[in-house]
Parts: structure tokens; C-alpha cells; sequence
């Protein structure tokens, strides 16, 4: 290396000298490694001094007239001095516009990732498909995303990365919705538990707020707020896991007004449930037992109290299975179908828990009788000969026919008690109206499906040559009997009598609901002043408790106003929900009728946000996902809920948080 003159040998004094490090080679070679940091402290640096405002003006000094001509100017561009100047500046412009363009790209791949990533989220699409999704997009051009790869190690499709993605979309939905019940003063609950598909049991809670339309009319909005796990479903456990929900979310638990539960006795215990324990807490707080439930329940009780109607749903669910679990049945019934006129129906199953799912199967087996009993004859197994035998009599049909005019009412009310918007003046009208029609179609045997069937079959069981009572029904043979027609009319009056009664008790107000009744029929423009008086005197008693004065005047006299104006024909006030912001918008002049209206219009009638907050669970959780965590799920829900499309999210301030977490390489 000397001969070569890479190095030299230093014999004398110097400033500077490269300490080097003499290393044999695996293949006994030598490395020569050398230390160049001392030639770095050695190097002596240019300097160049800039003029001072001080050394400028002495050289001014009593000058009057100043010029700069063109030549001295051409010769200090000409200069070493000026062109190292230029080339700094041009250099630091090269650089900031460099810098800029370089965020700018790492940016946009971001936000395309964060809506790759929201897109699959509101699709309940696995996070693992994000790698995959965006090769595919970039093969259809989106060349954004190809910024996202920095080096071979940080891609930013992670299962981290992508978590952190999802942290930032979640966290921004959460902030809007704090922000909103931060501006409300007052807010309501709906609380339930499930167990998800890994058998952990989970408490999902769902938020009733207050919010202004575009055409500024207040109406309650309800939005997902969270979900938890249980170690236990005891009314402790639960309260404790609310109670710290909301502290975690700095929502402050006195502005609570309403809790709807599904009517559990872990829930509304008069001694320990969880309402109850809210109420010590928070003294005010009505308590209400989910709607939906308590007319799933009326169902049920009704129907348990009666064998027949317990064996019909054994027999319904038995020809489910009977077609659902053999594609050759199915294919027998599918080929019978398409030679014989008529309407078909896919059948279905009937849950206990959801008996209004009976309706369903009971329209299904009418439209395909004829070709099901077909297939159970041409079959001719054991089972399905012991299906045949107990559809074909005149008890089975008479129940089957009376059973599909009474669940549709039935089936309509629970529709109507699952829609979103439904407030408490809604619940009465249409529970009556349902139970008209049951008593109306029990009484004159007027529904159309059983006046269709009454229609098709004798008036009178008659005996045949083979000595039997039969009659032909779709082309089949019928067995009757004079017992089996007093049986089947026994069994419907008995049913519906019993649906009734079971409505009437589930639905009597208790003290809660009375409360919620009276303030819904004070708002109620359709009924009269005069009916209002022990409606107005529940009221007033109930704010009372809540500290407001001279409550019963006042409601009389917004009452008074009120009326004033339906009398007059006002189209300001044409529903409940109308008098009820109108009341919010006098505020100044009659504050117990806003406190009554903010809490009724707040108030849950049901929990059917829950279900179906638990069917979105178990979307997201699936038997190929069973190891999410709970707080993923979190997440997950709150970004696959959000009602928003994805080209309307708020993804710069998604960016900013997740920009704000950490140092990230790709902004770097």
C-alpha cells in the first residue's frame, strides 16, 4: 500500500495522523481499518464574515449620493464570493421544496392506507386483507400507495401499523361524539349484555342525545359509545364496568336522565339491580324496560301456556331441518315446485328468544304445503311420514291459517318498535291498534288467510266411502273431525286471549313509566286540556323532586299556550315532537315544560340499538377472528357504525393524530 501510495509513513511530528488497526481475514488476508476523525478536527474551515451595519456606516460616513453601476455589479456576480452565495441559497430552496414534496407523498399514501384500512372496517372485512387490497389498487393505478413502502422493513401494513391506523380513525370518531355530549345537558343510556363467539360475555352500552337538524329542530340521536368485557353478568360487575366507562370517557354521570335494559332482573331489581344502583347515584333517572322485549314476551307467554301451539313450533322447526339439512329434500321439493302453480316460500327457523320469527315460518309452510306434503309422501322414511301425519288434519291448518292473520299485527307493532326514531307518545297508539286487530280477528274469525281457508274446506266434517272424515286440500286428503274443529277454535281464542292479557300486563306504567306517559300526553297536541289534568299533576310532582318550583303552574300555562295555538290552526305544532321544541325554544318563559320535554324527547323506549350493536359484533368477531380483543372490538364497531361514507371522513384529522402519537420514518 506504500509502493502503491495509498498510505505513507509518518516519521516526525504532525497535526493530524490516521490511527489504523491491523485485522487477519477469515482467509488469512490483512484489513487495514483506519479511524478518519482526527483528519475531520484537523481541516481548517473557510470563514466568511459578513459586513456589519457598524463597519457599513463608517463607511458612509458623510456621503450624500449613492449609485451602484452596472459594472461593479457584473463584477461581484463574477466573484468566487457571490456564486458560493447563490449556490447556498439555491441549494436550501432545492432542499425545503424537496422536503415538502417528499411529506406531501408520504401524506397522501397515509391517508389512502387510513381509507383502505376505514373502508374494510365498515365492510367487516379482516385488517389482514389491508396488504393484499393495496397491491390490487395500486395494480388499478392508485400510485399513492407506493410512497408507503420506506425499506424492505417498514411497509406500514403491519398488523401494527394497521392498528394504529385504526386508533386514530376510532379516536377521531369518539372525539366528535364527546364533543357532542359535552354540549348536551342532558343524556340517556341503553344498556344490555351478550355473549360473543369466544364465550366472553360483553357489555355493549349505546348513548341518547339532544341534537339540532338543518332546519334547527331538536330531535334524540343515539350513536354507539362502547363495549366492554365482564368477568361476571351480576348487576355489580355491570354497574362497576359503566360507572368506569364513563369516567374513562369524561362523561359526567349526573347528566344522566334515562336507562332502557332488557327488563332482566340483574338490571332492574328493586333492591340491587343496576337501574337501581344508577338511581342512588343519580336520583331522577327513569328506568325503562325495552319495548321490543316486552312484546316478544307477551308472545311467548301466550303461546308456553298451550301445548298445541308448543307442538306446532317443534313441528315448524322439525320440517326446517328436514329441507335445510338435506340438499336432496331440497332439490325433491325445488323439483315439485316448478311443475305445480302456486307461490313458494323458503322456510324458516323459530327461536324462542325471537318467537316473532314464528311468522316468518308460519307463511312459509301455507305456501308450500302442497308441495312439502308431496315430498314427505314421496319420500316415504320414517321421518318424514311422521311429519306428514300431523300436518294433514283440519286442527294443524285452522291454527296454522288463524296464526298468520295474528302475527302479522303482531309482527307490523314489533317493526314499528324497532325503528330508530320512535319516541314514547308512539308506544300506546300502536300497541292499541295491534290489539284491536288481534281481538277484531279472534272475535269474527276475520282474517284473511283463515276466511281463504274456511272458503276451501267443508262447513261440516263428512265421512267418506272408507267410512273416514276427510276432505281434499291442495290435492291432498285432510283428516277431520268435529273435535279437532272445536280443539282448533278452542286453541286460537285461547292464544290470542291470552297475547292480550300478557300485552295489557307488560305494558301497565309502572311508576317510570307512568311518569314518561304523563309528560308524552302534555306534549301530545291530539289530546285534549282537559284529559291532561293527572297527566300535568304526575309531572309536577316528578320535577318537583328535581327541584323546580311552581311546576304545575307553570306546565298549565304553557298548556294554555299551547292549545291556544292548535285551536288556531297553527302548523307549528302538529306533532309531539313539534310541541316539545317549542316548549325548549320558551325556555326563559316556562323552564319546567323544556326540563319535561328535554327529558321526554331524551328518554329510550327501547334496547334494539344493543341488538343490533351485538349483531354487528358478531360480524366483526367471527370464528376466524375469535382472539380480538375487546378493545379492538371497540374499535372496530365504532368505525364499522359510523354512519358516514368514506369520502365524507375527517381523514386529515386521523392523519394529525396518528402523526402526533410518534416519531414515524416515513415523515422523516
Amino acid at each position: 500500500m506504500v509502493k502503491d501510495e495509498i498510505i505513507s509513513p509518518v516519521t516526525e511530528p504532525t497535526d493530524w495522523v490516521h490511527p489504523i488497526v491491523v485485522v487477519e481475514k477469515p482467509n488469512g488476508k490483512l484489513r487495514i481499518c483506519l479511524d478518519p476523525k482526527p483528519l475531520n478536527d484537523a481541516i481548517s474551515r473557510p470563514h466568511y464574515a459578513m459586513s456589519t451595519l457598524d463597519d457599513v456606516t463608517v463607511k458612509l460616513a458623510g456621503a450624500t449620493q449613492f449609485s451602484l453601476s452596472k459594472e461593479n455589479i457584473t463584477k461581484h456576480i463574477k466573484t468566487k464570493d457571490h456564486q458560493k452565495a447563490a449556490e447556498a441559497v439555491e441549494l436550501r430552496q432545492q432542499m425545503t421544496t424537496a422536503k415538502e414534496t417528499s411529506f406531501s407523498k408520504s401524506e397522501g399514501a397515509i391517508r389512502c392506507a387510513m381509507a383502505n384500512v376505514l373502508f374494510l372496517a365498515k365492510e367487516d372485512l379482516p385488517s389482514s386483507m389491508v396488504p393484499a387490497f393495496n397491491n390490487f389498487l395500486m395494480y388499478q393505478g392508485v400510485s399513492k400507495l407506493a410512497s408507503l413502502r420506506v425499506d424492505s422493513h417498514t411497509t406500514y401494513e403491519h398488523s401494527s401499523s394497521i392498528d394504529a391506523f385504526q386508533d386514530a380513525l376510532s379516536s377521531v370518531i369518539e372525539e366528535e361524539l364527546l364533543c357532542k355530549i359535552r354540549e348536551n345537558v342532558k343524556f340517556s343510556l341503553m344498556l344490555d349484555e351478550s355473549t360473543d363467539i369466544s364465550i366472553h360475555q360483553n357489555l355493549i352500552v349505546y348513548i341518547r342525545v339532544l341534537e339540532c337538524n338543518h332546519v334547527d329542530i331538536v330531535e334524540p340521536q343515539t350513536y354507539f359509545l362502547g363495549i366492554d368485557s365482564l368477568y361476571r353478568a351480576n348487576a355489580e360487575s355491570i354497574f362497576g364496568k359503566l360507572t368506569c366507562m364513563l369516567e374513562q370517557k369524561g362523561i359526567d354521570i349526573v347528566k344522566l336522565c334515562g336507562v332502557s335494559t332488557d327488563g332482566a332482573s340483574v338490571m332492574v331489581g328493586s333492591k340491587s339491580g343496576v337501574v337501581t344502583r344508577i338511581k342512588k347515584e343519580v336520583p331522577g333517572v327513569l328506568g325503562t324496560h325495552c319495548i321490543a322485549h316486552r312484546l316478544a314476551l307477551s308472545c311467548c307467554s301466550g303461546a308456553d301456556c298451550i301445548p298445541y301451539l308448543v307442538k306446532v313450533q317443534e313441528i315448524l322447526n322439525s320440517i326446517y331441518k328436514y329441507f335445510h339439512n338435506s340438499p336432496k329434500n331440497t332439490a325433491m321439493l325445488e323439483a315439485i315446485q316448478t311443475i305445480t302453480p302456486g307461490q313458494s316460500g323458503k322456510f324458516k327457523e323459530v327461536f324462542h328468544t325471537r318467537w316473532l320469527s314464528f311468522h316468518g315460518s308460519v307463511e312459509a309452510c301455507i305456501m308450500n304445503f302442497s308441495s312439502e306434503v308431496a315430498v314427505f309422501l314421496e319420500e316415504k322414511s320414517g321421518k318424514s311420514l311422521s311429519l306428514y301425519k300431523p300436518i294433514t288434519t283440519y286442527k294443524f291448518l285452522y291454527v296454522l291459517h288463524f296464526m298468520a292473520d295474528v302475527l302479522q299485527p303482531l309482527s307490523i307493532l314489533s317493526k314499528s318498535f324497532q325503528t330508530k326514531d320512535i319516541d314514547f307518545a308512539e308506544v300506546n297508539p300502536l300497541l292499541a291498534t295491534a290489539v284491536q286487530t288481534i281481538e277484531k280477528v279472534s272475535e269474527g274469525k276475520c282474517g284473511p288467510r283463515l276466511v281463504q281457508f274456511l272458503k276451501q274446506v267443508p262447513e261440516e266434517p263428512k265421512t267418506g266411502d272408507d267410512g273416514l272424515e276427510t276432505f281434499e286440500f291442495h290435492g291432498h286428503t285432510i283428516r277431520d273431525a268435529n273435535k279437532q274443529r272445536r280443539e282448533a277454535v278452542s286453541i286460537c281464542e285461547s292464544f290470542s286471549a291470552g297475547v292480550v292479557r300478557s300485552m295489557h300486563d307488560r305494558f301497565a306504567d309502572n311508576d317510570d313509566a307512568a311518569i314518561l306517559t304523563a309528560m308524552s300526553n302534555i306534549f301530545n297536541p291530539v289530546v285534549q286540556k282537559t284529559d291532561k289534568a293527572s297527566d300535568v299533576v304526575v309531572a309536577s310532582e316528578y320535577l318537583c323532586s328535581l327541584g323546580y318550583e311552581n311546576c304545575r303552574e307553570d306546565l298549565e300555562l304553557f298548556l294554555s299556550f299551547m292549545h291556544y295555538l292548535v285551536d288556531s290552526g297553527s302548523k307549528v305544532v302538529k306533532h309531539t315532537k313539534d310541541v316539545a321544541n317549542l316548549a325548549m325554544k320558551k325556555k326563559d318563559l316556562y323552564p319546567a315544560a323544556a326540563e319535561a320535554a328535554e327529558r321526554m324527547l331524551v328518554a329510550p323506549v327501547s334496547t334494539v340499538d344493543c341488538e343490533r350493536g351485538f349483531s354487528k359484533q358478531n360480524l366483526v368477531k367471527t370464528c376466524l377472528r375469535n382472539k380480538l380483543s375487546v378493545g379492538r372490538l371497540d374499535k372496530l364497531m365504532r368505525i364499522s357504525l359510523d354512519t358516514r361514507k368514506v369520502a365524507d371522513f375527517p381523514f386529515d384529522k386521523a392523519f394529525k393524530k396518528w402523526a402526533g402519537v410518534k416519531s414515524r420514518r416515513i415523515l422523516d
